[in-house]
């Protein structure tokens, strides 16, 4: 292959590269500022009721299980005791990058609620409660660092496709859960999402790249 092709190749890869990591962020930090100003979204309400009125309530038992996963009462001792086996398994970069990825973006998480302090929504009685700030969702940060953990852990395996599709899966089902539930606006998950996904890639690189 002629060196004029490997560098425009190289170069679309990095520029292509470059807006998936860019575009995400920009789009928090324009949603952060909208927020900054006490002024929400026009779609959001409009799309919760809509997903309120038409999914059905089969999705109900999986969106109250996802909501317990997501409880740091449940995801922080299954965390500590997966790092102390691995631990024991003298697997212990490994150990500490489990817990590095779920504690960044909580740590951030609660940092942006306590600063933006944006009520929850209250469209329609719920079968869940909460009682902290919406912005962004903790459960979607969890969802989404818990799927890219998984992920950069096995994706040098044979089933790697196979092992990101079930982490895109259950990333999108606890974000659509809260949704769902009442408890999130649109925008407080995808900001979520974005923390829990961009710190474990932080963490991962920190440790496992020089």
């Amino acid at each position: 292959m002629p060196l004029t092709d490997i560098r425009r190749r190289f170069s679309l890869r990095t520029l292509m590269l470059l807006f998936c990591m860019t575009a995400p962020l920009v789009t928090v930090v324009m949603i952060a500022s909208q927020l900054w100003v006490q002024q929400g979204f026009a779609f959001e309400t409009p799309l919760m009721l809509w997903i309120h009125a038409n999914v059905g309530g089969w999705f109900a038992p999986v969106a109250v299980a996802l909501h317990y996963v997501g409880k740091t009462a449940l995801a922080v001792p299954v965390i500590a005791l997966v790092a102390v086996w691995l631990a024991f398994r003298k697997r212990l970069k490994t150990a500490v990058f489990i817990v590095f990825s779920t504690l960044l973006p909580t740590l951030v998480m609660l940092a942006v609620k306590s600063f933006f302090a944006r009520p929850r929504p209250k469209l329609w009685p719920r079968i869940v409660e909460e009682a902290n700030y919406s912005f962004p969702s903790g459960h979607a940060t969890f969802g989404a660092a818990l799927a890219m953990i998984v992920f950069l852990l096995w994706r040098g395996s044979p089933h790697c496709r196979a092992v990101a599709a079930g982490c895109v899966a259950f990333a999108l089902s606890m974000g659509f859960s809260r949704l769902y539930l009442g408890v999130h606006y649109p925008t407080d998950v995808f900001a979520g999402w974005v923390n829990g996904a961009f710190s474990t890639l932080l963490v991962y690189k920190l440790l496992f790249r020089k």
